[in-house]
């Protein structure tokens, strides 16, 4: 299976993602066309966000990384791939592609063979 995986707001260096402990700009395209919208985000980030007057921390789609960086990124998906994460993950509708994610001149995309 190859995935590609689409930084949508383009990507130079890790420098930012790191400094926020997250990134929420990244598609991951399958082999059938379906686009899924991903979060990585860092362990520390989470922590911080969860304070003691919150129950629970509800994000869709979330993947937990210890670093934010591109190569972090792209090895994650053979393990997304692995607990089968399009049966449970839905597919963005090109309406909201288009809408959050477009124009496409900025994506970097980068292919993933798992």
């Amino acid at each position: 299976m190859t995935y590609k995986v689409i930084f949508s707001s383009g990507y130079t260096d890790d420098d930012e993602a790191l400094m926020k402990g997250y990134r929420s700009d990244i598609l991951i395209l399958d082999e059938t066309d379906n686009y899924y919208e991903a979060n990585f985000v860092e362990l520390n980030t989470i922590i911080n966000l969860f304070t003691q007057d919150k129950i629970c921390l509800i994000e869709n789609n979330l993947v937990i990384l210890h670093r934010v960086t591109k190569e972090n990124i792209l090895q994650s998906i053979a393990e997304l791939h692995q607990t089968s994460f399009h049966l449970h993950w839905v597919p963005l509708s090109n309406d909201l592609i288009k809408k959050y994610y477009y124009p496409t001149e900025h994506w970097v995309t980068f292919e993933v063979v798992v």
